[in-house]
């Protein structure tokens, strides 16, 4: 009988980030979250860092914040998609994502220091990320 030894390397169990690059030079980034309601939605995104700059927001905008707040609520019917820093599948902005059909990834560690006001994102809520594109 022969023995074979195998040697494993350990892998990360959370990978925030990852650069890809592309033919044009672009680097985008991509940041994996938590799919929280399914559908994929390209566009601009408004960051709001504080519950008091909900005001900013512009219809048809993709919605980055850190803590998803039921004060959320009556912006959902005018957002495309929802990217939280923070949550689960169960949390309230997940329940109001998929209510009002919008995709939505939340759990992104480091959304809000990556993502910046005005870029253009690609977000997944099937899979559970969101590209920066532009």
């Amino acid at each position: 009988m022969q023995t074979v030894t195998v040697s494993y390397k350990p892998v990360p169990l959370y990978i925030p980030w990852q650069m890809l690059t592309t033919k044009e030079g672009v680097v985008p980034v991509k940041l994996n979250g938590l799919g929280a309601s399914p559908g994929i939605v390209e566009g601009r995104c408004a960051v709001i860092r504080k519950l008091e700059d909900l005001h900013t927001l512009h219809e048809g905008a993709i919605l980055v914040c850190e803590v998803p707040s039921p004060v959320l609520a009556p912006y959902m019917q005018f957002l495309r998609g929802l990217v939280a820093g923070r949550g689960g599948s169960n949390c309230i902005a997940s329940g109001y994502a998929r209510e009002h059909e919008i995709p939505a990834v939340v759990g992104v560690g480091g959304a809000m220091d990556t993502i910046h006001d005005g870029d253009v994102i690609r977000i997944d809520g099937s899979r559970g990320t969101v590209e920066i594109i532009g």
